[in-house]
């Protein structure tokens, strides 16, 4: 594994993909806010349901 962070990859689609799936999250958590609904994403190997909050904070439940 290639201990060098992806921003500094040689492929310019690569270098830019972490901060397309950051801009992703937002929108995500935004559209879930709008529509009242949770998340799911993976946190220490384990899926967990991730109901966002206007002012940015998450309540986590499994």
């Amino acid at each position: 594994m290639n201990p060098k962070p992806i921003e500094h990859a040689n492929t310019p689609d690569l270098a830019l993909a972490l901060p397309a799936l950051r801009r992703a999250r937002k929108r995500a958590e935004e559209i879930a806010i709008a529509t009242n609904t949770a998340l799911i994403q993976v946190e220490n190997g384990e899926v967990v349901r991730v109901q966002p909050r206007a002012q940015g904070e998450r309540d986590v439940t499994t």
